[in-house]
């Protein structure tokens, strides 16, 4: 009795896989755990049967495209929520993903009915595995963020702020991608508390990058130390000039050379230099001798040094012709600034 059933279940069985035109053991990609689209045919032109099964095999995976295109625009729609009148998109952004999807994960089998001759190709995609890779793929974005923040650290610590602050910029450009990985985590089915979960994971990411950059923002400060001596009495206009155009680019600035990341040395004298009589009057020409340093405080390291000499002249006076030269000063330091630090 128990040989007659089994026998009329293989037949049954047998008679299921033609009947379905591919065999049992594709059912396992055809219940929930799967996206799957099967093509069937009979080689009837007797074509290569190479490329019969290629072209099954391509329209398999044209039509699994297609099926995963709609759960695309599904869950689009399905993301979008009214908040006060506004479009608020919870996983990502209800961008238009293209029809021809990167199949990158997709699998594919055929199978040739031995009885009939007809062949079948299946496509599919194991949902739990595609959510495994996009799993793999946002901790690895994950841990690019945290690679920045190592980096951003050193640049500190090595008193390179701007660098610092460039480089959570990139990452935090970078961490846009996380949308899409969020996006597709959601195609795939991943259960919503895992899914709040990695959305938590990029939400704290992103705001700890952006609070670092904003830190970073107006963190770099600058001491200046000057002294200017016009003709035995001081010049206190230079250091204000050269602070006032260097506010106009972002550069802050400290009285305390102890709490600066850089101390803007600048030493500058006028001298008398020549006299000339053009036409009916004279002409009186004078010098400012100017020594600028830049000292980093986070390595004690003197990074830049130069000396300039800036020409002023006057009708009135050596006096006033060291004033013309003090004028172009400030535009000189500056240029000599903006070329050997970030500002």
């Amino acid at each position: 009795m128990n040989k007659i059933i089994a026998l009329a279940f293989l037949l049954l069985a047998g008679f299921s896989a033609r009947a379905q035109s591919y065999p049992l053991e594709w059912s396992k990609y055809t219940g929930g755990g799967h996206f799957f689209a099967i093509e069937s045919g009979s080689n009837s032109q007797q074509t290569d049967e190479a490329k019969f099964r290629n072209d099954l095999l391509d329209l398999a995976r044209a039509n699994l495209s297609k099926q995963i295109q709609v759960k695309v625009e599904e869950v689009s729609q399905m993301d979008k929520t009214a908040v006060n009148g506004k479009t608020d998109i919870q996983y990502a952004s209800s961008r238009r993903f293209t029809t021809d999807l990167d199949l990158k994960l997709a699998k594919t089998e055929t199978y040739t009915d031995i009885v009939t001759g007809k062949v079948s190709a299946i496509a599919y995609i194991n949902k739990r595995e595609a959510c495994q890779y996009y799993e793999n793929e946002l901790q690895m974005l994950l841990g690019k963020v945290d690679n920045a923040f190592q980096i951003a650290e050193n640049y500190v610590q090595q008193g390179f702020k701007p660098k610092a602050k460039n480089e959570l910029q990139r990452a935090l450009a970078e961490l846009d991608a996380a949308e899409e990985l969020l996006f597709w985590f959601n195609i795939f089915g991943l259960p919503e508390s895992q899914l709040q979960q990695r959305l938590s994971q990029v939400h704290q990411a992103e705001q700890s990058l952006k609070t670092s950059i904003a830190e970073l923002e107006h963190s770099t400060t600058y001491c200046i130390v000057c002294t200017a001596d016009h003709f035995g009495e001081p010049f206190p206009k230079l250091e204000k000039e050269v602070k006032g155009e260097l506010s106009k680019i972002g550069c802050n600035f400290t009285d305390a050379p102890e709490d600066a990341d850089y101390v803007i040395r600048i030493e500058a004298s006028a001298r008398e230099y020549n006299k000339a009589s053009i036409a009916s009057s004279e002409a009186y020409f004078s010098y400012v001798d100017v020594a600028v340093a830049i000292d980093k405080n986070a390595t004690g390291q003197r990074i830049f040094e130069d000396e300039i000499a800036v020409k002023g002249s006057h009708t009135l006076g050596f006096s006033e012709a060291g004033r013309d030269a003090y004028k172009n000063t400030t535009k000189n330091i500056v240029k000599l600034l903006k070329e050997s630090i970030e500002l």
